[in-house]
């Protein structure tokens, strides 16, 4: 009885073994990477082309890419770029891709992007979905989905009335579907009534987003932060015209350190804001001596005093250096 249970037991092990043997490739799913971001390359009357990056952790083979075009695919190829041809100008076209392995495996679809053929009097999208993320009594903070074809638009501006109040560089936002930004050196209790629009070279003005009208809160905070100490300014190991920045954050009694923000300057001329961090990289200071200095300012508006240093840029440091 024992030797026969024995013989049974080897079988079923065996069977076993066997099965998992002639198991085809893929049975187990691997959870590949959404290709992302999708970013689109050149937009004329009759294509569209982009493209996208690819985690290949995981894969199986040979990955590749399942491009769909309305909702239907249109082509496989081992790439990371596609290009659609024959299309119909001034019309609207979405395009998704998924990425699949040789052993079945496939990602999530990235995310669709919606895109508009060029032709005459055709107008590309702006901005959309401006809305606040912070309402202060002396900043607010303001985000906005760029337009899928952004990849033409040189900056953006931010109107309050009829006023740009801020204008951001498209370049940095290379693929990133949403912008953040903060309008800062506003009076508490006041009104404003903000909308986004893209500047495009080539083509002009994009049409304006929805508007947002806010009103700032009375300022209850009157102390300032304390100031920033320990301001260090180096040169940049790649560039003798850059300053990199660092200094020890301030306190404030009513906002925590991550919503403080720095305001940084370069001879006595504001340079850039930094928001709750102790770093920060200036692109380019002049030949000579400068004086630079980083001061906190809280979501009331109170300032501190300035944290100073200097930084001497060499005669013979050259912007192309």
């Amino acid at each position: 009885m024992i030797k026969s249970l024995y013989r049974i037991a080897t079988i079923l092990a065996v069977v076993a073994v066997t099965a998992v043997m002639l198991s085809p490739p893929g049975t187990a799913a691997v959870a590949l990477s959404a290709p992302e971001p999708l970013r689109v390359d050149n937009v004329t009357a009759t294509q569209i082309s982009f493209h996208w990056s690819q985690n290949t952790s995981g894969s199986v083979g040979v990955l590749r890419a399942r491009i769909y075009q309305d909702g239907a695919l249109v082509t496989t190829t081992r790439l990371l770029r596609h290009t659609a041809s024959g299309l119909v100008p001034g019309a609207t076209y979405s395009f998704h891709v998924v990425a699949a392995d040789d052993a079945g495996n496939t990602s999530p679809p990235s995310r669709t992007i919606t895109i508009t053929t060029r032709g005459p009097g055709v107008v590309p999208p702006g901005p959309a979905n401006l809305r606040a993320t912070e309402v202060a009594p002396a900043r607010v903070g303001l985000s906005f989905d760029q337009p899928d074809d952004s990849w033409d638009v040189s900056h953006y501006e931010v109107l309050d009335g009829g006023t740009v109040v801020a204008s951001i560089p498209a370049g940095f936002f290379n693929g990133v579907p949403t912008i953040n930004l903060a309008v800062r050196g506003l009076s508490p209790q006041s009104s404003h009534a903000y909308a986004a629009r893209a500047v495009r070279a080539a083509i002009g003005v994009s049409p304006s987003s929805n508007s947002l009208t806010l009103s700032t809160p009375p300022r209850t905070d009157v102390g300032a932060p304390s100031a920033p100490t320990g301001l260090v300014a180096t040169m940049d190991r790649y560039a003798c015209f850059s300053v990199n920045l660092t200094w020890t954050q301030s306190s404030d009694n009513a906002d925590p350190q991550s919503a403080i923000d720095y305001e940084v300057l370069v001879n006595g001329t504001h340079e850039n804001w930094v928001r709750g961090a102790g770093t920060h990289t200036i692109g380019i200071v002049p030949v000579g001596n400068n004086t630079i200095a980083v001061r906190a300012v809280d979501s009331s508006g109170n300032a501190s005093a300035a944290a100073t240093t200097t930084f001497l840029r060499p005669p013979d440091c050259t912007d192309d250096a």
